[in-house]
């Protein structure tokens, strides 16, 4: 199967890796959400067919990347042998999320404000969200900074806009129980685990 195939030139989100460097220089891990920040990808993202974008490190598609927590407690998840993304099975994750999409209440690139392309964010971020986990309500959420590594094939092509959701009340559970498998572990029991995908490693050195 060709990656046209698989994605079905899905559009999504995506900045020009030299244009996000230009600016603030490489970083590796978690990093505020500056409106330096915000202003660049604002000014310089585009819509891409995916199938374009998996394998091209020149462009970083932007993906939302949610984190649970109720008190002291973490949502966990484990990647089943089934999901699509190879390079992450069998991998624990502290993360759900996923590309982001053009939507019809936001014109983007439009006239390129950064209110829009939040907006852009947030509505693709709760979408995902829905999808991936069942959850009471409309939760809240907070945007906590940009998540980049290019020390491996995926984080090469990909920028994570990283969300916190606290919860209350632990109810929260995996959807696509063929897929994922997750439950709710104490923070300080995190280091006893398996191995977390990178992602995930890099989010709770700059978290927790």
């Amino acid at each position: 199967m060709s990656a046209a195939d698989a994605y079905s030139d899905e559009q999504v989100l995506c900045v020009p890796t030299k244009v996000l460097y230009s600016g603030l220089g490489r970083w590796r891990g978690l990093v505020e959400p500056s409106s330096e920040l915000w202003r660049i990808i604002a000014k310089n993202s585009l819509v891409r067919p995916r199938s374009e974008l998996e394998h091209d490190p020149a462009f970083k598609q932007l993906i939302s990347y949610t984190l649970f927590l109720s008190g002291r407690r973490i949502f966990v998840m484990k990647r089943l042998n089934t999901q699509g993304e190879e390079r992450l099975r069998g991998l624990l994750s502290v993360g759900v999320g996923g590309h982001m999409n053009p939507v019809q209440e936001v014109a983007w690139p439009g006239r390129r404000r950064v209110a829009d392309l939040k907006h852009l964010v947030t509505l693709n971020t709760m979408r995902e969200i829905k999808e991936e986990v069942v959850i009471a309500g409309t939760p809240g959420l907070r945007i906590v900074g940009f998540l980049n590594d290019d020390e491996n094939g995926v984080g090469q092509v990909h920028l994570g806009v990283v969300s916190v959701v606290h919860l209350t009340s632990p109810l929260l559970a995996v959807r696509e129980t063929d897929k994922m498998m997750g439950k709710w572990v104490e923070l300080l029991e995190l280091g006893n685990l398996g191995t977390f995908e990178t992602w995930s490693s890099l989010v709770l050195q700059g978290l927790v």
